[in-house]
């Protein structure tokens, strides 16, 4: 099964970590990273740029409109996103557990759909 996890964060939260705080993150990524590639279950990962370079494009009453910015009204921002291949919705689950609890953040657990459906 493939899962999408998404990170929200506070960008003025993480402006205002100490260094040793910025260190134990990058610290905890890293070994994430490490662990995931080595079982084979991470896909892909990347972090996003600044909320200052975000565009969203809507269609609405037959135009188009690109407008600065995330869609959404609110502090939190999306950080950064990761796709795994996991053996269960509960591994899924421990994962983003303990990138919520590093961060301090919000993740999202997307099951990514194939063509036919949820891929599960």
């Amino acid at each position: 099964m493939k899962f999408m996890m998404l990170l929200h964060s506070n960008p003025e939260a993480f402006a205002s970590q100490t260094p040793e705080q910025m260190q134990a993150a990058m610290e905890f990524f890293d070994e994430l990273y490490r662990e995931t590639t080595a079982s084979g279950e991470l896909v892909d990962t990347a972090g996003l740029a600044h909320p200052s370079q975000v565009r969203t494009v809507r269609h609405r009453q037959g135009t188009t409109v690109a407008t600065d910015g995330p869609f959404a009204e609110s502090k939190e921002v999306m950080a950064s996103y990761a796709i795994y291949d996991l053996e269960s919705s509960e591994r899924a689950m421990d994962l983003a557990n303990r990138v919520a609890v590093a961060t301090g953040g919000t993740v999202e657990v997307w099951p990514v759909m194939d063509f036919g459906g949820t891929d599960v």
